[in-house]
């Protein structure tokens, strides 16, 4: 009896053993699928645009529908996660040669890759500057990541047309600010009624990074901690904030 009690314990033992073995054996994305990332329905590092639309000072400081310290963590949170991804960057500005209006504050000029030509604009439609059409005609892709101030006006009109023009556009709705909750509120109904998909910079980036097997999920040479490090940094300390 006392032997048969010894073998059970010993098989038992064995199979716990050979389960734990084979449960380290296969690798954690064995039954990740993975998709196109240029034809992917999803928002990759191949297939999407970042419009940064007009990060001037003066514009920031009429903002009131969200607190301005927030909404500054959240655009340099979203061109980190752009770089870190390699999507590809169009930096625009309102006015700054024609009204002498202020440039890109430095807080997002600095993360922006010096590479990336600003394109200063008359018009307060984005889509009506023909050197930042060419720009993101010329990246090939069609997902397009909305930013900008204010709300209502330049990020709106741009959304419009870019939607017109075949585009699937995204406006993140915590990177973009007014001088009032209605007229940024009205502005977004705007946007969406017309096509525009409202989302964040958080579930933008997550929607790149896809899985915790990325690479860049923890590292990169440019980005040290990769997406892991950003969120740790521009997200959960926001958390409740807005």
């Amino acid at each position: 009896m006392e032997t048969t009690k010894i073998m059970k314990s010993l098989i038992t033992g064995i199979f716990a053993i050979v389960f734990t073995v084979n449960a380290f054996a296969q690798k954690p994305d064995a039954n990740f699928v993975p998709k196109n990332p240029i034809a992917d329905n999803l928002l990759t590092g191949d297939n999407t645009i970042l419009l940064v639309i007009d990060w001037q000072q003066d514009l920031i400081n009429v903002v009131h529908n969200i607190d301005q310290d927030v909404m500054m963590n959240n655009i340099q949170a979203m061109v980190k996660t752009a770089n870190l991804f390699n999507v590809p960057v169009i930096e625009t500005t309102i006015g700054v040669k024609m009204a002498g209006s202020t440039p890109t504050v430095e807080s997002v000029k600095s993360l922006i890759h010096k590479d990336v030509e600003n394109i200063d604009r008359v018009a307060l439609n984005a889509w009506q500057n023909k050197a930042l059409v060419e720009a993101v005609r010329k990246t090939g892709r069609k997902k397009l990541l909305i930013t900008g101030l204010w709300t209502s006006g330049c990020p709106t009109y741009t959304t419009l047309d870019a939607l017109k023009d075949g585009y699937e556009v995204y406006i993140l709705t915590d990177l973009m600010g007014d001088a009032t909750k209605m007229a940024h509120t009205t502005a977004i109904d705007r946007m969406v009624q017309a096509g525009a998909i409202p989302f964040t910079w958080e579930g933008a980036g997550a929607e790149m990074l896809r899985t915790y097997t990325n690479p860049k999920a923890f590292t990169d040479e440019e980005t040290k901690g990769g997406f892991v490090e950003i969120m740790m940094k521009h997200f959960y300390p926001f958390a409740g904030k807005y």
